[in-house]
């Protein structure tokens, strides 16, 4: 069994030794092993589950009916939860399919989990309430973030977007997306994408090196969106 404590996961922030205990020994956990582009789950299927990543990396897709894929996102860090926001839709299934896109370990956590933790025994249920809250606050974020970047008015605009969310406060992005994947992710074709990163490249906005991105002009990138 994964030892909690060790995972990094915010769900269970701020608690006790004895609860961590009290948690892996009454809650049913699961470790799951899924190999590269194995399925965690699939558009359709009923949650079951909430996953929080232990190893390797899974992205969060759709295809349409013409073949379209969307990438919603995808997660690369140890402790990240997954699967969260449809876990208490009632009779909701999944609108996209989440597989792994290398050798990955997940913890699957029951549906039941925060509801049965409700009891004397555990002193802390508010602050995996709390959590929880913190972890969907941040989802519905992300979303919102990913809606400001389709809803520019051109390429250049997405893709200034997008840098600017993940760079933070550096000036070099380290990409987890390849340049397929980004395409995808900000809703646009490959050769599109290529075609406006050497033109941003040529007017010293950005440089590009293989999986790397420099900014170069953040004050343009902050100015066109």
């Amino acid at each position: 069994m994964i030892d909690l404590k060790t995972l990094n996961c915010k769900l269970f922030n701020g608690l006790s030794d004895d609860e961590f205990k009290l948690i892996e020994l009454n809650s049913n956990l699961r470790v799951f092993d899924f190999n590269n582009g194995e399925n965690v789950f699939v558009a359709g299927d009923e949650p079951e589950f909430l996953f929080v990543l232990i190893e390797g990396s899974v992205t969060i897709e759709k295809t349409d009916i013409n073949g379209k894929r969307t990438i919603v996102n995808t997660f690369t860090n140890r402790g990240t939860v997954f699967g969260e926001v449809y876990l208490y839709l009632r009779e909701r299934s999944y609108d996209y399919t989440c597989h792994s896109i290398q050798a990955s370990k997940v913890l699957a956590i029951p549906k039941e989990f925060i509801i049965s933790l409700r009891t004397e025994d555990f002193e802390s249920y508010s602050i995996i309430v709390q959590n929880m809250l913190e972890i969907l606050s941040e989802k519905a974020f992300h979303l919102n973030q990913k809606l400001l970047i389709h809803s520019s008015f051109s390429l250049r605009q997405k893709i200034s977007n997008y840098l600017l969310q993940v760079s933070g406060n550096s000036d070099i992005i380290k990409l987890v997306f390849n340049r397929e994947e980004l395409a995808q992710y900000i809703g646009t074709t490959r050769p599109s994408l290529s075609r406006e990163l050497m033109n941003m490249e040529e007017e010293n906005i950005i440089s590009v090196d293989k999986d790397t991105i420099h900014i170069l002009n953040r004050d343009y990138l902050e100015g066109i969106i």
